[in-house]
């Protein structure tokens, strides 16, 4: 997902920021009055650096300029590049607050970090009502469309899946999905009865503890 299709509600383009020139005690007091703990300092158009009021308070008696500040050199996201790999690159934005550029580069607001992890629990439907599935597999014999297939021919909808190793030497794999899907209680029993190695499960609801019972009940009827 490109990031101007992600953030089109999300972006401030109104966000105050601020050029070189400007006045530390103007700057101060204006982030003050407008309750702003950070904002984008901009030079020829561009993101060259994050203002804090820590920044700016132990030079508020002074007459210096931004420019004479030494502030760390702060970069910003792209709108032309995808929601995944800004991610990846999280770490590198301290603030709560994150310039965004135009495909030139060129400034045009500032996005919540927030809101691009909402953006991602979006897309791997974590805020919805569905299913948490863990399965254990070997790295060597791993058929993703096999078990995908599996899991659809226990009337269970894949939303979104994800892998991860199993263990820090890299052997086995460990693959979670997000499902939709009834009876969520008969898709762990025929899994298990495939030989699948369930790491974990989304709690069973009462619907799936009473449909349990039945079942249990059943096969106790078919014992006797």
């Amino acid at each position: 997902m490109l990031l101007n299709k992600c953030i089109e509600d999300s972006l401030d383009t109104s966000f105050p920021f601020f050029l070189g020139d400007d006045l530390v005690a103007d700057v101060l007091s204006l982030m003050q009055k407008k309750g702003v703990e950070c904002a984008p300092l901009l030079h020829e158009g561009k993101v060259a650096a994050m203002v804090t009021i820590l920044d700016l308070l132990p030079a508020q008696q002074s007459r210096k300029r931004l420019m004479e500040l030494k502030l760390e050199h702060a970069c910003s996201v792209g709108l032309h590049e995808h929601l995944f790999e800004i991610v990846v690159r999280m770490d590198s934005f301290p603030y709560q607050l994150i310039p965004v550029s135009g495909e030139g580069g060129d400034y045009v607001g500032v996005i919540q970090k927030a809101a691009l992890f909402e953006h991602i629990a979006t897309v791997f439907h974590l805020r919805e009502e569905c299913i948490t599935l863990e399965l254990d597999v070997p790295s060597y014999d791993l058929k993703l469309s096999e078990i995908i297939a599996t899991l659809e021919k226990n009337d269970a909808t894949v939303l979104s899946c994800g892998i991860y190793p199993a263990a820090p030497d890299g052997e086995g794999l460990v693959l979670t999905f997000r499902l939709q899907i009834h009876d969520f209680y008969r898709l762990v029993s025929n899994l298990k009865k495939y030989g699948y190695m369930i790491r974990y499960t989304s709690p069973f609801s009462e619907k799936d503890d009473e449909m349990r019972e039945k079942a249990l009940e059943f096969i106790r009827f078919m014992d006797m």
